[in-house]
């Protein structure tokens, strides 16, 4: 195992609210497998989103979840060779807000982490990627069964930030020695990796990274909603959202029923 310099760790909290110490972790990632406890946990937190619907809840929730699960991951193993053992079950949430927004941070029991055997990358890099997203696998069906968003739905909260990471994020100037190493990684993630590990038999990556719709300020447009605009009363929409203002006056899905 190696120790990530303290440097790499305020990292890791700063963009990618991952951190190694916290006083009120308030559920492990584990526990959200279970599905009655999902459907407690998210009539408890539905507050924190602005609404009083799990639905919307719910696919709130696993946006952050694909942002702070897999972005820390696939960003060692890209930028530092190394693998995170991002086990659920000494993982837990920890509630945060920036501004107005719930922005929970991640909390590890410490960052366990190992160099890739240079010689085996590839080999560790598909191993690596299939057991992230194998389990990314299992939250999806589980909030799902829960909050009945859409499985598509669920799969582009998380598959965005995959993008973002690295069609932007890692073309930052700091990266630039990398370029051709972030490259390699998003092209195996986009059309290497195995469809086999989804449920669905689809890389979901793949499946909303083609056909995708670039307005003119470079902003990716969803194929599929989040529901953001059923998280505050004016039903404001993000800046990716493909609905138009006559389906966001429509009520959401499930708007009527409150669990």
């Amino acid at each position: 195992m190696t120790q990530l310099l303290k440097s790499e760790k305020i990292y890791l909290k700063d963009n990618f609210r991952l951190v190694d110490y916290a006083d009120n972790v308030s559920v492990t990632l584990d526990q959200l497998l279970d599905e009655e406890f999902l459907r407690k946990y998210l009539q408890d937190i539905k507050h924190e989103f602005h609404t009083e619907s799990i639905f919307v809840a719910g696919s709130q929730l696993m946006k952050r979840l694909g942002f702070n699960i897999v972005l820390p991951s696939l960003y060692l193993m890209t930028v530092h060779d190394m693998k995170l053992d991002m086990t659920f079950d000494r993982t837990g949430i920890v509630p945060n807000r920036v501004g107005d927004k719930w922005l929970p941070n991640l909390h590890m029991d410490g960052f366990s982490v190992e160099k890739f055997d240079e010689a085996n990358r590839e080999e560790e890099r598909r191993i690596l990627t299939e057991n992230l997203f194998a389990k990314m696998d299992q939250l999806v069906n589980v909030f799902n069964k829960v909050s009945r968003v859409p499985k598509p739905n669920l799969w582009e909260n998380i598959s965005i930030y995959v993008y973002w990471l690295y069609e932007k994020k890692l073309k930052e100037e700091r990266f630039t020695d990398i370029a051709e190493h972030v490259e390699e990684d998003y092209q195996y993630l986009i059309r290497g990796m195995s469809a086999d590990i989804f449920s669905d038999d689809c890389n979901q990556l793949t499946n909303f990274y083609w056909g995708r719709r670039i307005k003119d300020d470079g902003t990716r447009v969803r194929r599929t909603c989040c529901f953001y605009y059923g998280a505050n009363s004016d039903r404001k929409c993000c800046k990716t959202c493909p609905k138009s203002k006559e389906d966001l006056s429509k009520p959401l899905p499930f708007e009527t029923v409150k669990n």
